[in-house]
């Protein structure tokens, strides 16, 4: 019969393995995103080694910021995209168009909801190589001036249309 410390060693290791089957709790979640990245909470704040692509628990503020900011350029879009249509301007963009045609709602829905969908895969992948030529981060802040020339050609456009 085994003494009590070797009965303790046993059920130790045999808990120890059973920790192991389980799912590697190190792995990136939208609990992530919204405990640790948007609240601050998270401890992973830099890579443990450098050239490989990795998950953080903490986001630059900056960056949030950032995807903030294409999040509300795009609700301007959505608005002056309608004002645009209301003057007598077309939809490109054939999906949306189809959305329009069912509702004003589901097209402003639609588009905010792709967008935030878009941001938060961009921020999560911030530290990712993306087609081996760029990274998440700079997608974003690139998507931001993007978001900025589009809003100033619709200026223009209200401009011209008046």
């Amino acid at each position: 019969m085994p003494s009590g410390n070797t009965a303790t060693a046993l059920n130790s290791q045999s808990r120890a393995e059973e920790r192991r089957d389980q799912l590697d709790r190190r792995r990136h979640s939208w609990r992530t995103v919204t405990y640790c990245g948007l609240h601050g909470r998270g401890r992973r704040r830099h890579a443990r080694r450098e050239g490989h692509n990795y998950y953080l628990d903490w986001y630059d503020p900056r960056l949030v910021m950032t995807g903030l900011g294409i999040v509300l350029l795009s609700c301007l879009d959505a608005l002056l995209t309608l004002t645009l249509l209301n003057r007598g301007a077309y939809e490109a963009n054939q999906f949306m168009a189809q959305l329009m045609e069912i509702g004003i709602g589901t097209f402003v829905a639609t588009k905010i909801a792709i967008t935030c969908i878009g941001i938060l895969f961009l921020l999560m992948h911030s530290h990712f190589r993306i087609l081996k030529v760029t990274s998440g981060k700079q997608v974003l802040k690139l998507l931001l001036s993007v978001y900025g020339v589009l809003i100033l050609y619709e200026a223009v456009l209200l401009g011209v249309m008046e």
